[in-house]
């Protein structure tokens, strides 16, 4: 979702799926070492994805720590502040498997 997310704010990248990687695996990481409150979260996933190069990104690690708490509040149908239609189509789209990639 935030390599779908990225590409679709900006340009398609290639490094928006390392990222995309990167932010699924911090968040396995946290959320296996026993946080699951929202906020704890979103600092641990920012302070994580401190280390990826940014570089050639047009995002932060906050920005991207931010997105993944809405998308995940988003999906546990939470009222989330600040989201737009397309966010809830490309989670319509990521969901029904055609925006995947491989």
């Amino acid at each position: 979702m935030i390599a779908l997310w990225l590409d679709e704010e900006w340009c398609p990248q290639g490094v928006h799926q390392d990222l995309g990687r990167a932010a699924g695996d911090a968040y396995a990481r946290i959320r296996a070492g026993g946080e699951d409150e929202m906020g704890g979260l979103l600092l641990a996933l920012s302070n994580e994805l401190m280390g990826f190069n940014y570089r050639e990104c047009f995002v932060g690690p906050f920005d991207v720590s931010n997105k993944v708490v809405k998308m995940l509040m988003q999906r546990e149908g939470t009222d989330v502040c600040c989201t737009s239609d397309s966010d809830a189509t490309r989670a319509a789209r990521f969901e029904a498997g055609s925006d995947r990639q491989a």
